[in-house]
């Protein structure tokens, strides 16, 4: 077990959440009603990651980007275009925030989408697609506000990757499984989202044209998903994933909060008590042994900080020996940094790069 710090002991028994729950009060009114959009310098963020047998963190108000939108536009009404992005920069796409319809949850779930820079001007093109999940405590709108679609941006105008669709739904702390009390997001996915982009965005809706990829909980999530539905997929990536290869035990004492806050989404995603074999069947780690040979066809990579606060590096470390006893070529990198988006941000040009390649 990883030791957990005094301040994240008082603040992990919260609900943090920096969008809300993806509940059934959510209006039903269309599959693409469009959100208000915030902007990047007024909006804070609120970045999570677990280690289920450690600890959950609230983070600090997300950075300003370096392209800043002027204000934050008011809300669009139900079906209309989502407003473009207030920007100078050629090498800028735009940002759509919406909802789909999941049959797999019962409910209408936020997205959001990045769209290319020739997007609006290419009416026929089609362009590969990249599902990103987010991370712990995260939402649909972190990618914008940790200023990850101004990293994109940037390797675009340098000529270091071209043009793909990035669509980023709202995950709430499922870790993207099917959970044992029956809460669905590995299908909301796989059955919902996935042909609902292909539907709604000029995808080239294709398996060599298209990748999931994560950070943190949606490392985990992404790598979870590749390795169940490699026939889905071209590539896999993932970012400080949490990879872990233990259960939590239950508190020890009721003065034990942390304790319960991980006993008790463990019982959530696993069972009550979690159930060791669903665990494993839900795991990267065991499915990296059982699938080895359907996810030989994947592109694979992931990479973490060397100085990650969860101790992260050990489970990345041990899928690497996984993957390399089945015979699974991958890409891994241990490098210098800590966890979570400012990781990403500093390995956004390999990062990006492995994407660009795999879907191009």
């Amino acid at each position: 077990m990883l030791a957990m710090s005094d301040g994240l002991r008082s603040m992990e028994h919260r609900r943090v959440n920096t969008g809300g729950d993806a509940s059934p009060s959510v209006p039903r009114q269309s599959s693409l009603r469009r959100l208000p959009r915030v902007s990047r310098a007024t909006r804070g963020g609120v970045c999570g990651s677990l280690l289920l047998v450690a600890c959950a963190l609230l983070l600090s108000a997300s950075p300003a980007c370096l392209a800043q939108d002027a204000k934050a536009p008011a809300a669009t009404t139900a079906g209309a275009p989502a407003e473009k992005q207030r920007t100078t920069n050629a090498f800028a796409g735009r940002i759509e925030y919406a909802e789909f319809t999941s049959a797999s949850l019962g409910r209408n779930v936020r997205y959001a989408v990045s769209l290319p820079p020739s997007y609006d001007k290419k009416s026929s093109q089609r362009y590969p697609l990249v599902i990103f999940l987010h991370g712990l405590n995260n939402d649909e709108r972190d990618w914008e506000s940790r200023c990850i679609e101004t990293k994109l941006e940037a390797l675009r105008a340098s000529s270091k990757v071209g043009e793909f669709i990035v669509a980023i739904p709202y995950g709430a702390n499922s870790f993207y499984l099917n959970a044992r009390d029956g809460t669905r997001y590995e299908d909301a996915i796989v059955k919902d989202f996935l042909p609902f982009v292909d539907k709604t965005y000029r995808t080239l809706a294709a398996p060599r044209s298209r990748l999931i990829e994560g950070i943190s909980m949606g490392g985990y999530g992404a790598l979870l998903i590749a390795f169940k539905h490699p026939e889905l997929f071209a590539g896999v990536a993932a970012h400080s994933a949490a990879l872990f290869d233990e259960l939590p035990q239950p508190p020890k004492s009721p003065e034990d909060r942390g304790g319960k806050y991980r006993y008790d989404l463990a019982t959530k995603l696993f069972g009550t008590p979690p159930d060791p074999a669903f665990f494993q069947a839900n795991n990267p780690l065991h499915l990296a042994r059982t699938n080895a040979p359907a996810i030989k066809r994947l592109k694979i990579y992931f990479d973490i900080g060397e100085s990650d606060r969860y101790g992260f590096e050990r489970g990345n470390a041990q899928l690497s020996a996984v993957l390399k006893e089945g015979g699974v070529a991958h890409e891994y990198t241990l490098a210098p940094g800590a966890h979570g988006w400012s990781f990403l941000s500093d390995r956004s040009e390999p990062a990006f790069t492995f994407v660009w390649n795999t879907v191009r």
